[in-house]
């Protein structure tokens, strides 16, 4: 039976491998070529249920992280484009008002009133997108949206894990070279010194990635794809 969906192993289990993958390049670099216990402890690790914990703990980092990052971007994503002021073509700004007040059962606030009370407005569409969200369940008949959440979720959950992940590179990368350098120490051929010097770079290459590239705008473009695409589905209602 398997403990993980595809949404939770996509973006939950797939982030916290890639934070834990730089230690254990660093492991793999120290013990080659003798790692037959790497495996025992791997499949004890799993069938312990950690592939499920992991998971789970990635989902609440991201999920705390959420909030500040879009205050930081001035407000959720779906909330801005719904907005007068936000980049939403305004055509089709007026038309998803038009059919998220008849699913939300009220009319949407005029400009006038966003301007005059904008915690309020926002307060309505935030609510307009939650029942839409509910309506857009179906992973079948909303698969672009199902596969732009996931991304999202993705993104989100390894920037929440953005300073695990550095630590976790730059030990990787002591630990690689150590092993290197150990090598070099005992003596041996010119091959025993590859193994340890490309996992080295791969850790390096991982500290490089973290710092520079998982970053909060990052994120930002994944979240505004996937509330573009769920305004998207209003036409389907």
């Amino acid at each position: 039976m398997n403990l993980l969906d595809h949404y939770s192993y996509r973006a939950r289990l797939q982030p916290a491998f890639l934070v834990l993958l730089p230690l254990a390049i660093g492991i793999f670099a120290w013990t080659w070529p003798n790692v037959k216990w790497e495996s025992v402890l791997w499949a004890l690790f799993v069938t312990a249920g950690g592939a499920y914990l992991l998971a789970t703990l990635t989902r609440n980092l991201g999920k705390e992280i959420e909030p500040k990052l879009w205050k930081s971007w001035g407000g959720a994503p779906t909330t801005q484009l719904l907005r007068y002021s936000g980049t939403l073509n305004p055509i089709l700004r007026e038309r998803w008002h038009n059919k998220l007040s008849k699913l939300l059962e009220r009319p949407f606030p005029t400009q006038q009133e966003e301007i005059a009370n904008l915690k309020e407005t926002d307060n309505i569409y935030k609510a307009a997108v939650t029942l839409l969200k509910i309506k857009t369940r179906d992973i079948k008949t909303n698969n672009l949206v199902y596969n732009e959440n996931v991304s999202y979720g993705f993104c989100r959950n390894l920037y929440a894990m953005r300073k695990i992940g550095i630590i976790m590179a730059l030990f990787g990368a002591i630990l690689s070279c150590y092993a290197g350098i150990r090598l070099i120490y005992m003596g041996g051929g010119y091959a025993l010194y590859l193994i340890p010097l490309a996992c080295s770079a791969i850790n390096i290459l991982f500290f490089i990635l973290w710092v520079f590239k998982i970053k909060s705008s990052w994120v930002k473009t994944s979240a505004f794809a996937y509330a573009r695409r769920l305004l998207e589905t209003t036409e389907n209602l």
